[in-house]
């Protein structure tokens, strides 16, 4: 990670930072043979995630993104991780971190904004 990297500073840097690596893990994980098998759910996430990124995009802030959406998107990144831990690839598990550091720059930038 970047040393100026954190989830307490919802800086315009850190969350496209946090995006940049979460679609590189998602759309790495699509083109291994490893995940061949989990290859349709994590064209779902991706869709997903393009979804709450074009949200971002639009309004530049996460605070907009529905609570539900991101659950919903972190469970399938969950099933997606429990699945694959036996196999030799790290990349389901780091989709699944950068999921949670978008989860908590949004928690840090509501914070933020209610003075917090």
């Amino acid at each position: 990670m970047s040393e100026t990297f954190n989830v307490e500073n919802p800086t315009k840097e850190n969350i496209d930072f946090a995006f940049k690596n979460l679609i590189f893990y998602v759309t790495a994980s699509i083109q291994l043979d490893v995940y061949k098998e989990q290859k349709k759910n994590f064209e779902k996430v991706l869709a997903e995630i393009n979804m709450i990124l074009a949200t971002y995009v639009n309004i530049e802030s996460l605070v907009s993104i529905e609570e539900e959406k991101l659950q919903n998107i972190k469970f399938d990144l969950i099933d997606l991780d429990t699945e694959t831990k036996s196999l030799k690839s790290y990349f389901a598990e780091w989709s699944l971190l950068w999921f949670e550091a978008i989860i908590s720059l949004r928690m840090s930038e509501i914070k933020a904004n209610n003075g917090g």
